[in-house]
């Protein structure tokens, strides 16, 4: 059985396969995201990515990325949750 900690998920990685999914461009997200295209590309590099940041990734592509990454606090320890939330 594989501990739920020792499970990695690179986030850039879903973004960008999502990105690319949809056909999207580096400055059409740029732009949505309100920086340059360089910093899009940087998005796609990292392993780990600030929550607003990535609330804000979720709506501009329709996703919710904060699903793909809460199988990773399902753990004995993190029982809690909200039925409330929601981003779109």
């Amino acid at each position: 059985m594989t501990n739920t900690f020792e499970m990695e998920i690179h986030i850039g990685n879903l973004i960008k396969e999502e990105f690319i999914q949809q056909g999207r461009r580096a400055e059409w997200l740029a732009q949505q995201l309100n920086c340059n295209r360089t910093n899009v590309y940087n998005i796609f590099q990292r392993k780990n990515i600030d929550v607003e940041m990535l609330i804000k990734i979720s709506r501009v592509l329709h996703r919710n990325f904060l699903r793909d990454i809460s199988p990773l606090a399902d753990t004995p320890d993190c029982t809690k949750s909200s039925d409330n939330m929601s981003l779109f």
